[in-house]
């Protein structure tokens, strides 16, 4: 959504907790303040805060191509690639995926290439997970139908 892509909407933030920096504890509290739960039960359709730890985290760390969403005083939001956020979604590849995959792909000019390189940075466990490799191959077939449609 913050990317750009149209229509886009949804109910929670997702936070890669192992990457944050800063006073986790304050932030925790700013959340809360604000009158965000941070990860309630899934029957509770409500905007929230997605922490997501370490055992669920299918995103490489940061790095110098990390992109700026929003700067602020005292937060600074930052995602990491385009690439590295479409591998991250491999491991679901449902329809609201392939839709930001697809913004994501044609916005920034990502290729297949760029994605498989991404996959090989993602944790072991995401990185060698037999569905993310299935749909990094079924990734390469759509990007070729995708570009293929007017």
């Amino acid at each position: 959504m913050l990317l750009g892509e149209e229509l886009r909407t949804s109910i929670d933030v997702d936070v890669a907790g192992p990457y944050c920096s800063g006073n986790i504890a304050n932030l925790r509290r700013a959340i809360e303040k604000a009158g965000y739960a941070i990860n309630p039960p899934p029957h509770l359709n409500q905007d929230h805060i997605e922490w997501v730890s370490v055992e669920r985290l299918s995103l490489e760390p940061p790095d110098e191509q990390a992109l700026s969403l929003w700067r602020g005083r005292y937060l600074h939001v930052i995602t990491v690639s385009p690439a590295a956020l479409i591998a991250s979604k491999l491991i679901r590849y449902d329809a609201t995926d392939q839709s930001d995959i697809r913004t994501l792909g044609f916005r920034m000019n990502v290729s297949w290439e760029h994605v498989k390189d991404a996959v090989k940075r993602l944790p072991p466990t995401f990185r060698d997970d037999a569905i993310v490799q299935e749909n990094l191959e079924n990734l390469k077939r759509d990007m070729m139908l995708w570009r293929s449609m007017p």
